[in-house]
């Protein structure tokens, strides 16, 4: 089985977020649109669950 790779992080900025990918590519957020994309990704979070439980390659209970 392979490593969990690290794919992106996320910072919290003096300006907002910015989410940097192991390529090098980055995405910036404003504070206020952190803060957006934050309600949109709660408002969805039963339906990522789903996705993930169904695309899991094994058993592995997801705990948020």
């Amino acid at each position: 089985m392979k490593g969990i790779t690290e794919k992106f992080t996320i910072e919290i900025t003096d300006s907002g977020m910015a989410i940097l990918s192991e390529e090098g590519e980055s995405l910036h957020f404003t504070a206020v649109e952190a803060l957006m994309l934050l309600d949109i990704l709660r408002n969805e979070e039963p339906k990522l669950k789903q996705m993930a439980e169904e695309a899991r390659p094994i058993p592995i209970e997801i705990h948020v």
